[in-house]
């Protein structure tokens, strides 16, 4: 996320989501999942970005996602309705 007002929403963000993704793998790799956040804090159209090349890593990533949900409101300075984010998952063996 570019620019972003609130790098603290941020790292709460990514905190919850990753405390939603199973982290233990065999075999290591990088998934890219899209998504956007929106006002009110739901996270929606949760896209795969860029895969892994194993489809279980890429399932795995958006799960998190899925599990997520829902995150705090965008934070008043925000001035846009939505936010778009790309979230990598770096899975090691």
């Amino acid at each position: 996320v570019d620019n972003f007002c609130c790098p603290e929403y941020i790292q709460l963000m990514v905190q919850q989501i990753y405390g939603n993704w199973e982290q233990r793998v065999e075999v290591a790799g990088v998934t890219t999942v899209r998504f956007v956040v929106q006002r009110d804090g739901r996270i929606t159209d949760v896209t795969l970005h860029k895969s892994s090349g194993y489809v279980a890593h890429d399932m795995n990533a958006q799960r998190a996602l899925v599990r997520t949900r829902q995150l705090s409101p965008l934070p008043a300075q925000f001035p846009d309705q939505a936010l778009g984010v790309r979230l990598t998952f770096d899975y090691k063996r």
